[in-house]
């Protein structure tokens, strides 16, 4: 039998990397942005090791640039499995078991296109009634003891589940409904707190004013870099419930519940 020979210079296989379910990330120009929910705290990554990880790491996003070619395969090889080590350690990657399937990670709709606005380009007039100012404080006070009190992870996830378990898809009829309770809700709002600055409070007491009439419309998050910002608003489909598309065209979604 002729001997093997092993060259010991060579870089092991790397090892596999998915996102796990509190991570969520978007690619900009300038790079790439993670959102932590269990942290509450955002990440950035220039567009190098954004690179890296789109090749490395199950379900990340794609680079929006031509793709740099700095390196050679054995320094790309090498500098992903540092970083991506690097990352799973601060819990921002997982690793994934030989024989497990990485998680499957939504693409997430892209802002460019055309919109409507409830409540300026669509409005339908609604009658406030006693039941719906006891859902809109309990709504209201709902969302200021979850962000003030609750970690950020458990909020997202219990608007998750309550979408999962009652959402019902779209249809000209629940189109209306879903115009009229945005109404009420507007001229709730005023009464109880300012809207300016406070855009995820806004969007969480909409949330959970619409759950209590089985409508369960997409919560988003999206950011920008160019300057650093995040907002938070309510959609349904190509439909803006509590904005407008040139308050909200600017950013690029991070996380959609």
């Amino acid at each position: 039998m002729l001997p093997v020979e092993v060259n010991r210079n060579e870089a092991p296989p790397p090892a596999r990397f998915g996102i796990p379910p509190h991570i969520h990330v978007c690619v900009l120009g300038t790079g790439a942005v993670i959102l932590d929910v269990r942290r509450d705290k955002y990440l950035g990554i220039d567009r190098e090791d954004s690179e890296l990880l789109s090749n490395a790491v199950a379900g990340w996003p794609q680079p929006l640039w031509d793709r740099s070619t700095c390196r050679g395969a054995q320094g790309i090889s090498q500098a992903t499995n540092e970083l991506c080590a690097s990352l799973a350690a601060d819990g921002i990657l997982e690793r994934i078991p030989e024989g497990k399937e990485a998680r499957v990670v939504v693409a997430l709709r892209d802002m460019r296109g055309e919109w409507i606005s409830i409540g300026d380009e669509l409005e339908v007039r609604g009658r406030v009634r006693l039941r719906h100012v006891r859902k809109f404080l309990f709504a209201y006070a709902w969302a200021r003891y979850s962000l003030a009190r609750r970690p950020f992870a458990d909020v997202v996830e219990q608007i998750r589940v309550r979408k999962l378990s009652r959402a019902q898809d779209m249809d000209r009829y629940r189109l209306r409904k879903i115009a009229v309770m945005v109404d009420i809700f507007g001229r709730l709002r005023p009464f109880v707190f300012a809207a300016e600055g406070r855009c995820l409070l806004h969007a969480l007491t909409l949330i959970r004013f619409l759950s209590k009439y089985q409508l369960h419309p997409e919560w988003v998050i999206g950011v920008t870099t160019q300057p650093w910002g995040a907002h938070s608003w309510v959609q349904w489909e190509n439909y803006l419930l509590d904005s407008n598309p040139e308050k909200v065209c600017g950013y690029t979604p991070i996380m959609m519940v």
